[in-house]
């Protein structure tokens, strides 16, 4: 059983996680409440997910607190889900859509589903922009990176114009968690938002909330969220959201900036650049002298794994560091101590990619992670993009779409 086989070596390796889910391989929250026996299904007591009128309904009800004036639906399927089924929800009364750049490709997945057109446009121009009445403004926040931007004033601008924010809150399921996090745009009104509580909070993956200001709209979102959504639901993702809220709500923050503090100056002790992000559980590394896709190397030779890495540097994902957790930690400092910097080799690209210059993008080309597409479906593939996909493919970069759209134009070229 080979994945089997691949993960028991990542735990064996005694792994350590600076990436999604939050529970940080299990080690963070009190996901080992769980067992495999609570994998049930909606018998009688359980409710019925699409349909809550009893515990599940009292949970949404507990989690929509969390914000005052929201309606709160716990989902399985991700963001992503909640991303589609409100675009789509939208687009039968909402025709034109504005993207501000960074989105998600699941964004543009659901624009295409829904058949709606859209604009981007960056989001230094947000705050100037005339918008239209009945227009949908789609923002990312906050960033992959933690960047926590002027949220409230876009979202008062936006609103001054008649217009609905629709909030891709994926990597702030955890903001204002304690005093030192920023806060949700839920905090300022955003009609809707939708959170990963597995990607900074200790939940399962694919356990995702949404949340919505309006409860026609809410209902009319639900409608699409029972379209996309698996019909039978992981009771463990729900229990684990249940899990993920109650942690939330009692955390204290005092182990965790006192242990950032102490990750921070030892990777300083060995020349790394720590730039601290607007949302303190992000931490945006360089090294002088070195690419971050080499630096990123040097991480995971030590068997310490990244949420990702970008031109811009290698991201840590911070664990929410408790009393009573099992985190690794300070095995995680040890071997940054043992830290030894040495490149790795470029993987060659092959020449074929060329080909693609001046071709119509057939499926979108998207550098995972983050996941934001670098060339959209029907765009077409300029000498700059091309020389961006290269470099990807020199650092090891995954990047989804590239082998179709290569397959597609050189299978044309054979007929």
């Amino acid at each position: 059983m080979e994945l089997y086989e691949r993960i028991t070596e990542k735990i064996d390796a005694e792994s350590i996680s600076m990436h999604v889910p939050g529970h940080k391989n299990n080690t963070i929250g009190h996901l080992s409440n769980l067992d495999w026996s609570y994998d049930m299904t909606e018998i009688e007591g359980l409710d019925d997910l699409h349909d809550p009128v009893e515990v599940l309904s009292r949970l949404n009800v507990n989690i929509a607190e969390k914000y005052k004036g929201y309606k709160a639906q716990l989902m399985v399927n991700g963001t992503t889900n909640g991303i589609i089924s409100a675009i789509y929800a939208l687009s039968r009364t909402h025709h034109h859509f504005i993207v501000v750049r960074g989105a998600h490709k699941s964004v543009y997945h659901a624009l295409d589903l829904a058949g709606s057109t859209f604009q981007e446009i960056d989001r230094s121009v947000v705050c100037m922009t005339e918008f239209h009445p009945g227009e949908v403004v789609i923002i990312t926040y906050p960033t992959y990176n933690g960047e926590c931007f002027n949220i409230e004033g876009m979202i008062d601008h936006i609103h001054s114009y008649g217009s609905l924010v629709l909030t891709d809150e994926a990597h702030g399921a955890h903001l204002d968690i304690a005093e030192s996090f920023p806060s949700s745009s839920m905090k300022f009104a955003s009609d809707i938002a939708i959170q990963s509580y597995h990607k900074m909070l200790p939940a399962l993956t694919m356990s995702s909330v949404i949340f919505v200001r309006d409860e026609t709209l809410y209902e009319r979102i639900m409608k699409y969220i029972n379209y996309f959504e698996t019909s039978s639901p992981s009771y463990l993702l729900l229990l684990s959201m249940e899990q993920a809220h109650e942690f939330y709500l009692n955390y204290t923050s005092g182990e965790f900036f006192g242990k950032r503090k102490i990750l921070i100056e030892a990777m300083e002790s060995k020349g790394i650049e720590v730039k601290e992000q607007d949302d303190p559980a992000k931490l945006l590394l360089n090294y002088n002298g070195m690419s971050p896709f080499m630096l990123h190397a040097s991480f995971t030779d030590l068997h310490i794994y990244p949420e990702m890495v970008t031109d811009e540097g290698v991201l840590f994902c911070l664990p929410l560091f408790h009393q009573g957790d099992s985190y690794p930690f300070s095995l995680l400092i040890e071997r940054i101590q043992k830290m030894e910097f040495k490149g790795r080799e470029l993987e060659p690209v092959d020449g074929q990619v060329d080909i693609l210059k001046g071709r119509i993008c057939v499926k979108s080309i998207v550098p995972y992670p983050p996941g934001v597409p670098l060339v959209h479906e029907n765009e077409v593939i300029t000498g700059s993009h091309l020389k961006s996909i290269k470099h990807y493919l020199h650092n090891h970069v995954r990047i989804e779409g590239i082998k179709y759209n290569l397959q597609y134009y050189n299978n044309e070229g054979d007929q």
